[in-house]
C-alpha cells in the first residue's frame, strides 16, 4: 500500500506553539509567483522555466478549481522575514478519487532549508482552526508512502490516522460563507 488517505478529526489535533518570526495568512492569486518558486524547491524540481511555467498552471488550476472548491481562505502561506517558505493548500469535496466529503489537503509544502522547525505543524493547525470555523468536523488528505514517509509521520503527529469513521463526516456546506 503506496497510497494513504488520512483523517483526523479536528478537536483531536495536536496543538503546538507557532515558530518564533513565522507569520500565517492566507494565499490569494497575487502569491502565484511565490507559491510556484515554493513548489520548485519544496519538490526538488529543477529551477527551469519550464518547470516554472507548469507549477504556475498546475496552482492557477488549483485557485480555479480543478480539484476541488477552494474556499476564500484555505490556501494559507507561511512567511519567514518577508520570505514564502511553506504553504497549504485545502479544498472542499476534492475532485480526486476516492476523497472523501469536506475539506480536503491537497498540498503542504516547505522549503527544505526551512524545514523541521514546526511549520508545517503551524500550518495544519491553522487548517484546522480554520475548518472548525466553516462548521466542520474532519479534514482528510492523501500521502504517498513512496516518495513522502516524512508527510506521513508529520500527520500522525498532530493526530491524522486512517481508521477515522467515514460516518463521521463533514457537518458544513462547503462553500464558501
Amino acid at each position: 500500500m503506496t497510497q494513504r488517505t488520512l483523517r483526523a478529526r479536528l478537536e483531536a489535533l495536536a496543538e503546538a506553539e507557532r515558530p518564533p518570526g513565522l507569520e500565517l495568512a492566507t494565499l490569494t492569486r497575487y502569491d502565484i509567483p511565490a507559491l510556484a518558486a515554493l513548489h520548485l524547491v519544496a519538490y526538488d524540481s529543477p529551477e527551469i522555466a519550464e518547470n516554472l511555467w507548469e507549477a504556475t498552471d498546475e496552482l492557477r488550476m488549483a485557485f480555479d478549481g480543478a480539484f476541488g472548491a477552494p474556499r476564500d481562505d484555505s490556501f494559507i502561506g507561511a512567511w519567514q522575514d518577508g520570505e514564502l517558505v511553506g504553504a497549504v493548500l485545502c479544498v472542499t469535496d476534492a475532485d480526486l478519487e476516492d476523497a472523501p466529503p469536506g475539506p480536503y489537503i491537497i498540498d503542504t509544502m516547505v522549503a527544505p532549508d526551512h524545514r523541521r522547525r514546526g511549520i508545517a505543524t503551524a500550518l495544519v493547525l491553522e487548517l484546522a482552526r480554520r475548518c472548525r470555523a466553516w462548521g466542520y468536523e474532519e479534514v482528510a488528505l492523501n500521502v504517498d508512502m513512496r516518495t513522502a514517509p516524512g508527510a506521513a509521520r508529520l500527520y500522525e503527529l498532530v493526530g491524522f490516522d486512517d481508521d477515522a469513521p467515514a460516518d463521521q463526516g463533514a457537518t458544513g456546506s462547503g462553500t464558501p460563507g
